[in-house]
């Protein structure tokens, strides 16, 4: 193949009158066509600009909404740990003074009961003294048989008095 510069010139010339007829006919609408493309695109992206500004305000919106309700979270939980512990002071003092008020209760109950064993006890020291007076004065004896009275009637005194005390003991 050949080159002839006859054709070369031709093309060359038919290519000029055509960019020409484009200049003058397309070109306008090309860029203008260009220019709102550009345009359009460069809307778009200052629309998503926009939005992710949005996006990072309501993210810290949202953020300081959840730190607020964290806050006020734990001071109901420290408010609720602190009525707890002011409860359980006051039933701890409610059972102290409850057992304050059985334990005197008690001490009331065995002092009264102990007074009523001492009086009993003189009582019956004092009914053993008189049957002895009576058994002495019914029958006046000789000495050995005064001596085995009277060691009975201490006898019977430490039985008394050996009852008398284990029922301290069990009482205690």
């Amino acid at each position: 193949m050949e080159i002839d510069p006859k054709q070369i010139l031709i093309h060359a010339a038919g290519f000029l009158i055509l960019l020409a007829i484009l200049k003058k006919f397309a070109w306008g609408a090309l860029l203008s066509a260009m220019e709102a493309r550009s345009a359009k695109i460069a809307g778009e992206f200052d629309l998503i600009e926009r939005n992710k500004q949005e996006m990072e305000k309501l993210k810290a919106d949202y953020q300081a909404q959840l730190a607020r309700i964290e806050e006020e979270a734990r001071g109901k939980i420290q408010a609720a740990v602190a009525e707890g512990r002011k409860l359980a002071g006051e039933i701890e003092e409610e059972a102290r003074a409850h057992a304050r008020e059985t334990f005197e209760k008690s001490r009331e109950q065995i002092t009264l009961e102990l007074q009523k064993a001492r009086i009993q006890l003189k009582e019956q020291i004092v009914d053993l003294a008189i049957q002895v007076n009576h058994k002495i004065l019914a029958r006046h004896l000789d000495e050995e048989t005064d001596r085995r009275m009277i060691e009975g009637f201490i006898q019977e005194i430490n039985q008394l008095d050996a009852s008398a005390g284990s029922g301290k003991g069990a009482g205690r």
